[in-house]
């Protein structure tokens, strides 16, 4: 027992340090925008909650927010969304988790960005532009960033500890300018759950998690085919984010109230909040904010038999508030 008391003492310590370093680290570089698509998100539910998912990851949306979710997951689950936002761009994110016992969980996602009819111009004569010489759309382009993600995760009983990766390949497409560009990267994902009870016959009541993910860890690389030599090469610079999240069950009415914090140091610190109440096992209803943005959304669940087995159908819906326009995402997953 006191074995066990000092392991938990030990990962507190290390996770505060890494919390501690990943607060002071800076946004880097220049092309601090490059793979910028990679961060529009994955899942209706962590996006009302104001994208702070990092110690929840307790979905298929795993993958995406935190790897080491994956390693809590005992169903397969599979998860899409579809949104367009601002009028101009479509974003779509698929994937599907595995559970292989004692093995871990497999998860494959993809995203994809797409933008069409971008105009192309040209000026009818080789002379500077003019009155009389007034360029004029010739034709249009589309442009398309996809991600495929494999990710793994698994459980370190009892200690608590989940671990997980994401290996990521990168493929970017500009038709009508026949350029491409494709890169590889990673992500490392940690959770530390601990569970609370109020006796010894009471059930578990209270959850508390903690999160670490080192996203691009080792700067990933997008290639691009340009005539330049060498050709041109945007950087996805390393980003950490922390996360802590506290799960309280009502269990005499079947319901749960999560808070959640995050801090994200890819622009610099950026905070980000969570609330969720679940109401039944059936009804959800979220709020949150991501940086000065606003956010909410609402959940409904519906189930085929109780507890962890049994076949689940879930929709999800967000409102995202931004100064270039209000969006609104759906997603829908199934649990089996």
């Amino acid at each position: 027992m006191f074995g066990l008391k000092y392991s938990y003492n030990r990962i507190l310590l290390y996770f505060t340090c890494f919390l501690l370093i990943s607060l002071c680290v800076p946004a880097m570089g220049a092309e601090k925008y490059a793979g910028e698509f990679l961060n529009i998100g994955a899942g209706a539910r962590a996006l009302g909650m104001g994208g702070s998912f990092v110690a929840v990851a307790n979905d298929a949306t795993s993958a995406y927010w935190n790897p080491a979710g994956l390693g809590g997951l005992k169903r397969t689950e599979l998860t899409f969304m579809h949104t367009t936002m601002f009028g101009l761009d479509k974003y779509d994110f698929v994937n599907c988790t595995q559970p292989f016992g004692k093995a871990g969980v497999l998860g494959l996602s993809w995203a994809r960005l797409g933008i069409d009819g971008i105009p192309l111009t040209q000026l009818p004569k080789s002379n500077p532009m003019s009155a009389s010489n007034r360029p004029f759309i010739s034709s249009y382009m589309r442009d398309t960033e996809n991600a495929f993600m494999l990710s793994y995760g698994k459980r370190l009983t009892p200690l608590g500890i989940q671990l997980g990766g994401t290996v990521k390949f990168i493929y970017n497409s500009v038709s009508g300018a026949n350029r491409n560009a494709i890169g590889f990267g990673g992500d490392l994902g940690l959770i530390w759950r601990a569970s609370f009870l109020s006796s010894k016959e009471e059930p578990v009541l209270s959850d508390l998690s903690l999160g670490l993910v080192a996203q691009d860890f080792f700067k990933t690389r997008l290639m691009w085919n340009t005539t330049s030599s060498p050709s041109h090469t945007d950087v996805i610079q390393p980003n950490l984010k922390v996360g802590i999240a506290y799960d309280r069950r009502f269990p005499g009415i079947s319901s749960d109230m999560l808070f959640s914090i995050d801090a994200n140091t890819r622009y610099g610190l950026e905070m980000r909040y969570g609330v969720e109440y679940v109401l039944a096992d059936l009804l959800s209803l979220r709020a949150g904010l991501q940086g000065s943005d606003f956010t909410a959304g609402a959940g409904l669940n519906v189930s085929f038999a109780k507890g962890e087995s049994g076949l689940s159908f879930i929709i999800d819906y967000a409102f995202l508030s931004h100064e270039l326009g209000n969006t609104h995402r759906i997603s829908l997953m199934t649990k089996f």
